[in-house]
């Protein structure tokens, strides 16, 4: 029986072994458009801001009039109320502190986009400084103006930079 079971596992052990070898690396799936921007503050300082979901309307006023929010961190759900009278929901699907990384999922979105996401990236970059870098995956519509929504959305993560250095500036 003993022999049976050592088998069993060199059989199963090989097995794992070799699936593994034979698997390929998760490639990232570059964002549909980016922007960055260095900010006068630590990594540490922008995330307090960042990750406080209902403080969007403090550094991104130009866009975002007034947030209420469900919960904190992951899956937490805000409603924004967007300067134009629009509303966005925007639930959080990632929410790392220890890299600094955020996402946001938007259910609302006022594009003609099939989906819309942003990832907060906030890097240390130099003395009291650190990149904010800002992800933004999304599609056209069919039948969509797409260079008029691609210009849309990049005025958006332009302004949202615009923003976070502008608050940490004052």
């Amino acid at each position: 029986m003993r022999k049976y079971f050592l088998l069993l596992l060199i059989i199963v052990a090989s097995t794992i072994v070799t699936r593994a070898q034979t698997m390929t690396a998760a490639t990232k799936i570059p964002p549909t458009m980016s922007r960055e921007a260095v900010v006068n503050a630590t990594a540490d300082e922008v995330w307090k801001v960042i990750s406080v979901l209902d403080k969007v309307n403090e550094y991104n006023s130009e866009l975002v009039k007034s947030v209420e929010k469900e919960g904190d961190g992951y899956e937490a759900y805000r409603l924004c109320k967007m300067s134009d009278g629009t509303e966005r929901g925007e639930e959080i699907t990632i929410f790392a502190k220890a890299t600094k990384d955020i996402c946001f999922r938007s259910e609302d979105s006022q594009y003609p986009v099939e989906y819309f996401v942003v990832n907060y990236h906030i890097k240390p970059s130099g003395k009291e400084k650190c990149k904010v870098t800002l992800e933004a995956y999304f599609k056209v519509n069919n039948g969509a103006a797409k260079t008029k929504t691609f210009k849309a959305i990049g005025k958006e993560l332009s302004i949202t930079l615009k923003g976070i250095q502008n608050y940490f500036n004052n």
